[in-house]
């Protein structure tokens, strides 16, 4: 396989140790000793929160999406912060362009059956990890919410919270739905998609940049095809 390695440090200190270089060791060792050829590797320095944080993972997924068969990196907190995360990248991004995930410290490879299993197995975590969230957070919502506060979590692209505390539709976000519903249904890709309003400065919720995998987001919720 052809892939794309990636690494990350959250701090300037941690790039000028050898953390960074202790990461591409491993993804160069692993494709030496897999047979796969490493075509580039992304060496990137921030937090990692969310994507829009970190420029060069998107730029390394464009590289998969183009040149590679898929993304390779050291440990599993340097693509996502949990495994919910690690599910969507792969179910939302990368599954339908049919690349491959590769997390060495977990030995999950996406193209083999095992690395399948132990993403199903992962998955299954991910479900119980968040039902345990829901319970704890069930309390508190209504607590906030019995005070008069938005108790929901962010709204999701398209609606915003009005003076009432409930939901309503945002008219701006409403019209970026309806051009990503008309390029959709034109046969355009996510990613082309997400290229589009990127160019035309459509902006995000949180300001960012858009990508394929927010783009699908909003097409699977609303069941745009």
């Amino acid at each position: 396989m052809k892939l794309v390695g990636y690494i990350r440090v959250s701090t300037q200190d941690q790039a000028e140790n050898t953390s960074l270089a202790d990461q591409r060791r491993k993804i160069k060792s692993y494709c030496v000793a897999m047979g796969h050829e490493l075509v580039e590797v992304f060496e990137e320095v921030g937090s990692g929160k969310n994507t829009t944080d970190r420029p060069l993972f998107t730029q390394a997924l464009e590289a998969v999406r183009y040149r590679a068969d898929g993304i390779v990196a050291a440990k599993l907190d340097r693509v996502a912060r949990n495994t919910r995360d690690v599910l969507e990248l792969v179910e939302d991004v990368l599954q339908p362009e049919k690349k491959a995930l590769i997390l060495l410290d977990l030995q999950v490879d996406t193209s083999t059956p095992m690395g399948t299993l132990i993403l199903t197995v992962m998955a299954a975590v991910a479900t119980l990890e968040r039902s345990v969230i829901n319970q704890r957070t069930q309390g508190g919502r209504r607590s906030k919410a019995e005070n008069g506060g938005y108790a929901y979590g962010a709204p999701r692209f398209g609606e915003k919270p009005d003076g009432n505390k409930e939901l309503v539709e945002d008219n701006d976000e409403q019209v970026t739905i309806e051009v990503i519903r008309r390029h959709r249904r034109s046969g355009k890709s996510y990613g082309e998609v997400a290229d589009y309003l990127n160019e035309q400065s459509y902006p995000t919720k949180r300001g960012g940049k858009w990508s394929s995998s927010t783009v699908f987001a909003i097409c699977r919720r609303l069941k745009v095809s």
